[in-house]
């Protein structure tokens, strides 16, 4: 019976975390720069500024990330946070003014802007300040099939709170700018090495013991047969900056 219950849980939130937009729901806008050639130091210089005179206030807060890993090592992917529908009516032409004239000779736009959704049922972690580094796995769902791969992301999240109570977990999907069969994971440390906690029992065990006999096995079956056959799941490791 508490199997079932379980299961009936995770059906229900894997189907809210699909559902269409609410005005309740909370957002992330992200933009991503390269730096020019020989002038790493000037942007991230004047991009720290911009940041200090700007995002600083609830609402209007970003966040910056190096890439470390993959074909786009060495650009930065800035995040703005906490955003609600009425965010995106703001007006905020003095801030991309001064982008414009202080930061962009520094650096070219890799892409353009892309609005994403949190999707706040997956959430591990209460911590007030992002940790030092990210792996950022991006899962690329086959057409109709994105329940499989949010119930085996809401399980794990699960057996993560239990094996490590310090995991940080966030997880996003796309509102505009970008494929929209995708997902977008984010699991964060302060310190290498420190990623999973030790446990006397294995995750399989762990995941079978609170979802029921074999399901781990069942779960991420179904999961991968949701992604895509070419290039379905990539991840990248980023490290904060402090502008």
């Amino acid at each position: 019976m508490k199997s079932k219950i379980t299961l009936l849980v995770a059906l229900i939130v894997t189907s809210i975390g699909f559902s269409q937009n609410n005005p309740n729901d909370t957002y992330m806008t992200t933009f991503v720069y390269k730096a020019k050639d020989g002038m790493v130091d000037k942007f991230e210089s004047a991009a720290e500024k911009k940041t200090k005179k700007f995002n600083k206030e609830a609402g209007s807060i970003i966040f910056t990330y190096k890439v470390l890993t993959g074909n786009n090592a060495g650009v930065y992917e800035r995040y703005l946070v906490g955003q609600s529908n009425k965010s995106y009516d703001i007006d905020r032409s003095d801030e991309l003014e001064y982008w414009a004239e202080n930061v962009s000779p520094y650096a070219d736009p890799v892409g353009g802007q892309q609005r994403w959704k949190w999707e706040e049922w997956a959430t591990i972690g209460d911590q007030p300040e992002p940790p030092r580094y990210l792996h950022k796995t991006i899962l690329r769902i086959k057409p109709g099939m994105g329940d499989n791969v949010a119930r085996y992301i809401y399980r794990t999240g699960k057996v993560l709170e239990k094996r490590n109570p310090n995991a940080f977990r966030r997880v996003f999907t796309p509102v505009s700018g970008s494929d929209m069969n995708i997902m977008v994971i984010f699991s964060g440390f302060d310190e290498y090495g420190r990623e999973w906690s030790e446990s006397e029992t294995t995750w399989e065990e762990d995941y079978n013991e609170m979802f029921g006999w074999e399901q781990q096995a069942t779960d991420s079956k179904m999961r991968d047969k949701s992604l895509r056959e070419y290039n379905g799941r990539t991840r990248t490791t980023l490290e904060r900056m402090y502008f």
